[in-house]
């Protein structure tokens, strides 16, 4: 019974940010967010494109990632630090 208990808890835990809103660097430019550093950081087989976005005293980081074909991938993370 503890187990069961156990797993159940373990698991509601995990699964607390499947339902966090996703940000994009779109949805917080929307927001009222600017863009105040871009970075460009190479790699041998794609690119990652870092913008630094503010609004007031808030600071959030996203980065894009860019394929070798020019492409823009599917992995674009934000996050604030």
């Amino acid at each position: 019974m503890k187990k069961i208990l156990g797993i159940m808890v373990l698991g509601l835990l995990l699964s607390g940010n499947a339902y966090a809103e996703e940000m994009t660097v779109k949805s917080l430019l929307d927001e009222g967010y600017k863009i105040t550093k871009e970075e460009l950081v190479k790699f041998d087989r794609y690119a990652q494109k870092i913008f630094t976005l503010k609004k007031r005293k808030q600071v959030k980081i996203c980065t894009v990632r860019i394929n070798d074909v020019g492409g823009v991938g599917s992995l674009s993370k934000c996050m604030t630090p």
